[in-house]
């Protein structure tokens, strides 16, 4: 497959002096197996010794019975030299994460990247036993600047600067990730009906060998069926009670198909912003999807060109922007009991300052704020403010306070 430019890639090549296992979680066809194809060889052309092992190979599989049996045959490939031993789909591997403990605890001089998708058996086998022994990189559907980086041939760093300059190609390219997403074969199938057909696929073999095979999900048709109404209220909160009521499963079954949709990167539950962290933690969250594309598909109907873009997918999209920035924590979002609310609230990663985001899909006049914000801006006092719209990009003073309209293809600068 095409190799698409990743942020991932240079952090873990940065990560290869570390002696930590760089550990790469994502979902299925997100690009796990692409970036440490590429990296291998990358390391291969610079004379620097690697060895690969895939364990959806059975082949590959019989060097796993032991932790010595992995380093004899590394030893067999390279001899006593240094390597970067890469091993894909680890969650394969019946107690991974006490294998990788082991492994890292021999002191091996080898360096190893492993990769597993989002399963519960691999969060639950793997992360805990290697504390203090693993990095994880979050490895995702494009996030918008790769997408658009790939499309421009651009570097990450100009490519907002290039679409301030370029409305055409700007409003061409938000309107694509707005319709399809950022699944890399998503992005690299070249017609409409392909990119439909590989979502199509991407979705149902989700839904049939991740959770059906792989989680062991027992009332599949409810857990399906509690995809599509998060889909159908995406940027809404999450109750529980009212979820349940509707599937007819429990409410401790809804908990538990959330947190298996989390863990295996289909949603992202945002929690509220309080001062009081008791407080927080009683409070229903809003749900986002970390694919648009997927999320069309969730909906019930196939991506179409995006004239009309309804409030909820531009939300969602807007969340995934946010996820791009170098956050101390995730996205909050403010919501009072008179129901006064801010779609998002952010951690400044320099201030520590909460600065207020609000969601825009309409043009409107700038001098137009919503009391929501208005409320937020009075109770915190935020040195500035954004509003996320399609293109609209301007700067006001309202109540002493800075607020800056920012287009969908901006960052804002926090």
């Amino acid at each position: 497959m095409q190799f698409l430019e990743r942020i991932l890639y240079s952090q873990l090549k940065n990560h290869l002096s570390r002696s930590e296992i760089s550990l790469i979680l994502g979902p299925r066809q997100a690009g796990k197996t692409t970036l440490m194809l590429k990296l291998a060889e990358e390391l291969t052309h610079q004379n620097q010794t690697t060895a690969f092992f895939n364990l959806d190979i059975l082949e590959d599989r019989q060097f796993f019975q032991t932790q010595h049996t992995l380093l004899d045959r590394v030893k067999q490939i390279a001899g006593n030299q240094k390597t970067v031993v890469f091993i894909d789909e680890v969650h394969r591997l019946e107690n991974a994460g006490l294998f990788l403990k082991g492994l890292y605890d021999l002191q091996s001089p080898h360096k190893f990247v492993v990769s597993g998708s989002g399963s519960l058996e691999l969060k639950a086998n793997i992360i805990e036993p290697m504390t203090g022994r693993k990095k994880i990189f979050s490895c995702l559907p494009l996030s918008f600047t790769e997408f658009a980086a790939n499309r421009l041939v651009a570097d990450f760093e100009k490519v907002s600067a290039i679409l301030k300059t370029n409305p055409h190609e700007e409003r061409r390219l938000v309107n694509e990730y707005l319709t399809y997403g950022g699944y890399p074969r998503v992005v690299l199938s070249p017609t409409h009906q392909e990119k439909v057909e590989t979502l199509t696929e991407i979705y149902q073999s989700y839904l049939e060998r991740d959770i059906e095979l792989l989680l062991k999900v027992e009332k599949t048709a409810a857990f399906q069926n509690l995809v599509k109404l998060l889909a159908n209220q995406v940027g809404g909160l999450v109750n529980r009670a009212q979820l349940s009521s509707a599937l007819g499963v429990t409410q401790r079954t809804v908990t538990k198909y959330l947190s298996l949709l989390e863990k295996t990167f289909v949603v992202a539950l945002v929690p509220p912003f309080y001062k009081s962290a008791r407080r927080e933690l009683t409070r229903s969250p809003k749900v986002y999807f970390l694919d648009l594309g997927l999320l069309h598909l969730a909906q019930g109907r196939l991506p179409l060109a995006p004239t009309a873009v309804e409030g909820g997918l531009f939300e969602n999209a807007c969340f995934l922007r946010l996820k791009e920035l170098d956050l101390l924590e995730p996205p909050h979002f403010w919501r009072t009991k008179t129901g006064a609310e801010v779609d998002f609230i952010i951690s400044s990663p320099r201030t520590g300052e909460a600065i207020p985001i609000e969601v825009k899909i309409s043009q409107k006049k700038a001098e137009t704020v919503g009391k929501g914000l208005i409320s937020f801006m009075k109770k915190y006092h935020p040195w500035q403010t954004f509003i996320y719209t399609r293109e609209q990009s301007e700067e006001i003073e309202k109540f002493g306070h800075r607020i800056i309209y920012l287009p969908f293809s901006q960052l804002p600068k926090v």
